[in-house]
């Protein structure tokens, strides 16, 4: 499944980048990074995006949640504002964006069942 090119969080309409990985490991040694200014852009490693897996949705949720800080200004916020804003952030980005389809294409075979 292809990663979408853009997303929308809230007010925010975000585009993802895949930069080649020598890029954004190797020189800038990050696997992805957030632009907090318009137009807003995630870059992320594209070997790591093309692998696919957790690891891959790790470092977008990483750099959605950077977008989630910046959304509701959390800076000096209390624990239980900075909770509540990313659960409701998390859940905009699983249950609305454009991104929840990848996400769960390359969370499914690690699902697991509580009993």
């Amino acid at each position: 499944m292809k990663l979408p090119k853009y997303i929308t969080v809230g007010p925010f309409t975000i585009q993802l980048v895949c930069v080649p990985h020598e890029l954004m490991y190797e020189i800038s040694e990050a696997q992805g990074a957030f632009l907090i200014k318009p137009p807003y852009k995630i870059y992320l490693d594209k070997e790591m995006i093309d692998v696919g897996g957790p690891d891959a949705v790790n470092v977008l949720i990483h750099e959605l949640l950077h977008v989630g800080y910046y959304q509701y200004n959390l800076k000096d916020k209390e624990e239980e504002t900075v909770v509540n804003s990313f659960g409701n952030f998390i859940t905009e980005v699983l249950c609305h964006s454009e991104i929840k389809d990848w996400i769960r294409h390359n969370t499914k075979k690690f699902a697991v069942k509580c009993e």
